[in-house]
C-alpha cells in the first residue's frame, strides 16, 4: 500500500492502475500503468492478461534476484575461504619461526596482500610499556601517553569517525580504524588506514583483521616467551654450577684432629648464598675454624664470600695474632667492596698442643660454648665490627676458651637464629643454646641434626635466609 503523497504523485503522472508483483513468499514490487493509447479503458480481458504477466514475471524476476543472490553469496564464501587459507598458512608460518623481525614480516606483508592496505601500526605492551612493534606508511611518532590512551581501548573495533577524541597522529596518517586485540591478559591495538581500492571495511573485514591480527600476537609473545626461557634456563646454568664452584670451597674431606669431632651444613635459600664456613688445618698444632655471613644473597654474597675464603686461607697461615689478621682482612675488605656490603664474621684457631681456641668476632652472631662438665652455657663475643663497614680504626680484640673433655662450640648465622614461624616471631639465640646445653651429651652430628629438625619444624621448612651452623666437640674421655 501507497502512502497518500505518493498515490497523489503517481495520479498526477497518468499512474492510476497498481499490480503487485510477488511471489508466494516474497514481496518484490509493484508495476504502475496509465490509460492505453487514446483513452480508451481496459477491458477486463486486458486487465486479467496483464495480471497473468506479471505473475509470470514475478517468478522470472525472482529466480534472478536468486542467481544474483546465490552469486554474491558464492563470491563471499570464495573470500572467507581465501581468509581461511591465509590465517591457515601464516599459522603454519608462525609455527616454524622463531624470529620475531620475520614474524613482524609476514604480519606486515598479509595485511598488505590480503587487505590492501597501505598505512597501518602496530602496538603491544612490552614490561608493563607500550612499544610500536611495526609502523608502515605512517609519519611521526606517537606520544607515550597517546599508546597508553589507545591500549585502554575496550571495544573489538571503533572506527575513528566514532570516535570522541582522536589523538593528532590518528588523524595526521588518514588512520581510519582500531582493532584491540587482547590474549591471556595481554593487549595490542592495531591501527589500519584506507584500503587501496578505496572499498571501505566491513564487519567481515574486522572480525578477518582481528583474527589475523590476534594470531600475529599470539605468535610475537611466544618469542618473547621463548626468550625468557632460554634466558632462565641459561641463568640456571650459570647458577648450577656457580653452586658446584661454591660448593667446592668448603672443607672436603673435613679435617677432624683426634679427639674432636666436628658438624658442618650449608643450606642457601637460593642456589648460591653469602654464607661461609672453613675448617683449615695450618701445620702440625693449629686448627682454623671460621663461619661468615654475607649482606644480601645470590652470586654477588657468594663472589665477596669466596673473596674472603682465599684471604683467609692466606693470612691464617701466617700465624700472626689473631685480632691483627681479622684488621688486615677488614681493611682489604673496606677498600675492595661497595659500601652496602658488609660481613658478619668469626673465626678461630684451636692450638692442639694445649687445647686452647683463640677467637675473634667481627660482628657476628655470637656462637655458644657449652662446658662439658657443668653444661653451663656461655657466648664467645670478644672481637670487633663487622668487616668491610669501616677502616680498622681500633684494634680487633682477641678471647679464648680451653676445650676440655665434653666441651663444644656451636656457630651459626642469622639464618638460624632469624628463621620465623607463622606468626612472624624468630627461633632466635635462647633457643639455639638451649638446644646446645640439652643436646651436649649427643655427638656433633647428632647435636647439628637436633638443631636443624627443630629450626625445620618451627618455620615448617620455610627458610628466608642462607642458614649456616658449624660445630666443634671435644670427645669425652
Amino acid at each position: 500500500e501507497f502512502d497518500a503523497d505518493k498515490t497523489t504523485l503517481f495520479r498526477e503522472n497518468g499512474l492510476d492502475i497498481f499490480f503487485n508483483i510477488k511471489t508466494s513468499s516474497r514481496h518484490l514490487g509493484y508495476l504502475c500503468i496509465g490509460q492505453k493509447a487514446g483513452g480508451r479503458p481496459y477491458s477486463e480481458d486486458e486487465l486479467g492478461f496483464i495480471e497473468n504477466l506479471v505473475i509470470i514475471s514475478a517468478v522470472a524476476i525472482s529466480n534472478s534476484m536468486l542467481i544474483s543472490e546465490l552469486k554474491d553469496a558464492n563470491r563471499d564464501l570464495d573470500r572467507k575461504v581465501q581468509e581461511l587459507n591465509t590465517l591457515f598458512d601464516i599459522s603454519r608460518e608462525f609455527n616454524t619461526m622463531v624470529d620475531r623481525s620475520q614474524m613482524l614480516n609476514v604480519f606486515r606483508f598479509a595485511l598488505m596482500g590480503q587487505m590492501f592496505v597501505r598505512k597501518f601500526f602496530f602496538l603491544m605492551m612490552m614490561e608493563n610499556e607500550p612499544h610500536m612493534m611495526i609502523q608502515q606508511g605512517v609519519k611521526g611518532t606517537m606520544g607515550q601517553q597517546q599508546k597508553l590512551q589507545l591500549m585502554e581501548m575496550d571495544q573489538e573495533y571503533i572506527e575513528i569517525s566514532d570516535m570522541e577524541s582522536t589523538p593528532d597522529y590518528l588523524l595526521e596518517n588518514d588512520i581510519r580504524a582500531l582493532i584491540r586485540l587482547n590474549f591471556q591478559n595481554e593487549n595490542a591495538i592495531l591501527g589500519i588506514g584506507p584500503r587501496a581500492n578505496g572499498i571501505p571495511y566491513t564487519r567481515s573485514d574486522y572480525n578477518f583483521l582481528m583474527s589475523l591480527g590476534s594470531l600475529a600476537f599470539l605468535s610475537i609473545q611466544k618469542t618473547f616467551l621463548l626468550e625468557s626461557r632460554i634466558e632462565k634456563e641459561k641463568l640456571e646454568e650459570e647458577l648450577s654450577l656457580a653452586r658446584t664452584i661454591q660448593n667446592a670451597l668448603f672443607p672436603n674431606p673435613m679435617p677432624v684432629p683426634q679427639g674432636y669431632e666436628i658438624a658442618a651444613i650449608n643450606v642457601p635459600s637460593r642456589q648460591v648464598g653469602g654464607d661461609y664456613y672453613d675448617v683449615i688445618k695450618s701445620g702440625d698444632n693449629e686448627l682454623i675454624l671460621a663461619i661468615a655471613d654475607v649482606t644480601g644473597k645470590g652470586i654477588p654474597a657468594s663472589l665477596l664470600m669466596a673473596n674472603l675464603q682465599s684471604m683467609l686461607h692466606v693470612l691464617g697461615a701466617l700465624h700472626l695474632d689473631i685480632g691483627e689478621v681479622t684488621g688486615k682482612v677488614n681493611d682489604i675488605i673496606y677498600k675492595n667492596t661497595p659500601s652496602d656490603k658488609f660481613i658478619s664474621f668469626f673465626w678461630g684457631i684451636l692450638d692442639l698442643s694445649d687445647n686452647t681456641f683463640h677467637y675473634c668476632n667481627a660482628g657476628h652472631n655470637p656462637p655458644v660454648f657449652v662446658n662439658g662438665i657443668t653444661g653451663e652455657t656461655s657466648l664467645l663475643t670478644e672481637g670487633g665490627m663487622l668487616l668491610g663497614a669501616l677502616p680498622t680504626m681500633m684494634p680487633y680484640t682477641a678471647g679464648k676458651v680451653k676445650m676440655h673433655s665434653g666441651d663444644l662450640i656451636l656457630m651459626f648465622t642469622d639464618g638460624v637464629s632469624e628463621s620465623m614461624d607463622e606468626y612472624e616471631e624468630e627461633y632466635g639465640e635462647e633457643r639455639i643454646a638451649t638446644i646446645a646445653h640439652k643436646a651436649q651429651k649427643k655427638s656433633a652430628s647428632e647435636i647439628l641434626t637436633i638443631l636443624l629438625d627443630d629450626v625445620k619444624q618451627f618455620c615448617n621448612n620455610q627458610y628466608g635466609d642462607d642458614l649456616t651452623v658449624l660445630i666443634i666437640k671435644a670427645k669425652e674421655e
